[in-house]
C-alpha cells in the first residue's frame, strides 16, 4: 500500500513537470499519431486494442481491460526536419527537439464492473524555428524591398483526462472522459494586417484553459477479437494574450512610416481542437503465435476551426497613439481529414513483443492556406516498436516513427500571406518513444 502511494505521488509530480514542458509537434494534421509507446509501435492503433492507461485518450472504455492497478510514464522525443523556399529565401530551418510526455494511472478491481483512471497527454500542436528570413515586401507594391523577419512557432495542447468505465457485460464496456485542457501559443511571423495593407514582423502569444468530452464503447470477446468506437466533442480554444508588431528592417519611406514603428495590443485568436469519430477492430491470430492485427479509421473535423481563424486586437496603440480595435480573419481553408492505421504485435518470446505499423492521413492543409510556421503536412508514416516484460510488476516499451517528407507548393496567389506566394514548404520527422509501466 505504501509503495502504491509513493508511485501515485511520483505520477502527480510528473504531471506537474509536464505542464511546464514545451511540447508541440504532430503527425495527423496537428494531432499526434498515437499516445504511448505501445500504440505508436503498432501504427497508432488503440481504439480496440491496448491495455495501458494511454487508451484513456483514444477510447476510454478500454481501461476496463486493466487488471488491478497500473501507472504508465512515457516520453516521446521528436526530431522534425522542415524546409521553406520562396523567391528570396531557401532554408532548412533549425533542428529543434520536441519533448512529448504521456502519463496515466488506472485501477480496475477484480470482478468489479467499474474502472477509474487519470491521464495527462499532449494532444498535439505544431512548431517550427527558421530564425530570421528575408521577405520581399514588393509583393504589395514597389519601393519597399527586402526585409528581415523571424519565423518561429510553438503551439501545444495538453489534456487532463479523468476517466470512468463501466462493464455492461463481460464483453461490452462504455467509458467517459471529461477533458480539461491547456493550450499555449507563441508565434513570430510576417503578418499581413489588412487595414494598413502591409507586412509587420509580428510577435504573438496566448493561452487558454478548455473543456471537452470523450465517450467510448468497446466490444471484446475473450481478448480474441473485438471492435471499439469513440467520439470526442469539439474544443473551443480562445487564445488570449499580447501582440507586438514592428515594421521590419528596410526602407519604410515608401509607406510613409518612420523606422521601427510599433503597433501593440491585446490579442484574441479563436481556434480549437476538432471533434472526431474513431473506430477500430482487432483480431488475435492463433496460428501465428497469438499475433494481434489491428486496424483503425478516424475522421477529424479540422474545417470547423481552421477554415478561417478570427483574430481580434483590442487596446491597440500605434507608436504610442491609441487606435481603433481591429478584427479580421485568417483564411486558411483547412479540410476535414480521414486517417487509416494498420498495426501488428507479434509475441517473439514469453516476455518480448515486437510491433510494427503504417499510417496514412491526407494532408488537411491546401496550398492556398499553407503557412511556413504551421506545416503539419506529413501523410505517410511507418512505425516499429518492442515491449519487454521485466517481471510481474514492471514492463518497458519503446517505439520508432518515421514521417515521410511532404512538400506543399504555393502558386502566385495565397489567401492572406503574401510571403507564401510562389513558395514550397516541406516537413518530415523521426521520433522515438519510451514508456515504463508498473502494475500491482
Amino acid at each position: 500500500m505504501i509503495k502504491s502511494r509513493i508511485l501515485l505521488t511520483l505520477f502527480f509530480i510528473g504531471c506537474i513537470v509536464m505542464l511546464n514542458m514545451s511540447a508541440s509537434e504532430a503527425n495527423n494534421g496537428m494531432e499526434n499519431i498515437g499516445f504511448g509507446a505501445k500504440s505508436q509501435g503498432m501504427g497508432g492503433t488503440s481504439i480496440a486494442v491496448g491495455d495501458d492507461t494511454a487508451v484513456m485518450n483514444t477510447n476510454p472504455a478500454a481501461i476496463s481491460k486493466v487488471e488491478g492497478g497500473r501507472i504508465d510514464m512515457g516520453l516521446e522525443m521528436m526530431f522534425p526536419f522542415f524546409s521553406f523556399k520562396n523567391p528570396v529565401e531557401d532554408t532548412d530551418g533549425k533542428r529543434p527537439i520536441y519533448l512529448i510526455p504521456v502519463a496515466g494511472v488506472a485501477y480496475h478491481k477484480k470482478e468489479s464492473k467499474w474502472a477509474f483512471g487519470l491521464g495527462m497527454f499532449n494532444e498535439g500542436g505544431t512548431g517550427t524555428d527558421y530564425g530570421v528570413l528575408r521577405v520581399d515586401n514588393d509583393v504589395l507594391g514597389p519601393g519597399i524591398g527586402i526585409t528581415n523577419i523571424e519565423y518561429f512557432s510553438n503551439f501545444g495542447f495538453m489534456k487532463l483526462t479523468p476517466t470512468v468505465t463501466y462493464k455492461i457485460t463481460d464483453r461490452i464496456s462504455v467509458g467517459v472522459t471529461p477533458n480539461i485542457g491547456y493550450a499555449m501559443m507563441r508565434m513570430k511571423m510576417p503578418f499581413f494586417e489588412p487595414t494598413m495593407n502591409r507586412f509587420w514582423a509580428a510577435d504573438m502569444d496566448g493561452n487558454d484553459i478548455t473543456f471537452s468530452g470523450k465517450i467510448g464503447l468497446l466490444y471484446n470477446v475473450d481478448n480474441r477479437y473485438g471492435f471499439g468506437i469513440a467520439y470526442t466533442t469539439p474544443t473551443d480554444i480562445n487564445l488570449e494574450g499580447d501582440v507586438t508588431m514592428t515594421t521590419p528592417t528596410g526602407d519604410m519611406s515608401g509607406m510613409g512610416f518612420p523606422q521601427q514603428s510599433v503597433m501593440q495590443g491585446d490579442l484574441k485568436m479563436e481556434i480549437g481542437w476538432p471533434q472526431s469519430v474513431k473506430a477500430g477492430t482487432f483480431l488475435r491470430v492463433k496460428q501465428l503465435r497469438e499475433m494481434v492485427i489491428a486496424f483503425d479509421v478516424e475522421w477529424l473535423n479540422w474545417s470547423d476551426y481552421y477554415k478561417e481563424i478570427p483574430v481580434t486586437m483590442t487596446h491597440v496603440t500605434f507608436n504610442g497613439v491609441p487606435q481603433p480595435n481591429r478584427k479580421f480573419k485568417m483564411k486558411t481553408d483547412w479540410e476535414d481529414q480521414w486517417v487509416f492505421k494498420l498495426g501488428a504485435e507479434y509475441p517473439a518470446t514469453k516476455n518480448l513483443n515486437l510491433r510494427m505499423g503504417y499510417i496514412y492521413g491526407k494532408n488537411p492543409v491546401p496550398s492556398r492556406g499553407a503557412l511556413a510556421i504551421m506545416n503539419p503536412f506529413v501523410e505517410h508514416h511507418i512505425t516499429g516498436g518492442a515491449g519487454y516484460k521485466i517481471n510481474d510488476n514492471f514492463e518497458f516499451n519503446m517505439a520508432l516513427v518515421y514521417g515521410f517528407n511532404k512538400d506543399v507548393n504555393v502558386g502566385p496567389t495565397h489567401n492572406f500571406a503574401p510571403d507564401m506566394r510562389n513558395s514550397t514548404t516541406g516537413m518530415e520527422f523521426i521520433s522515438m518513444s519510451m514508456m515504463v509501466s508498473y502494475k500491482w
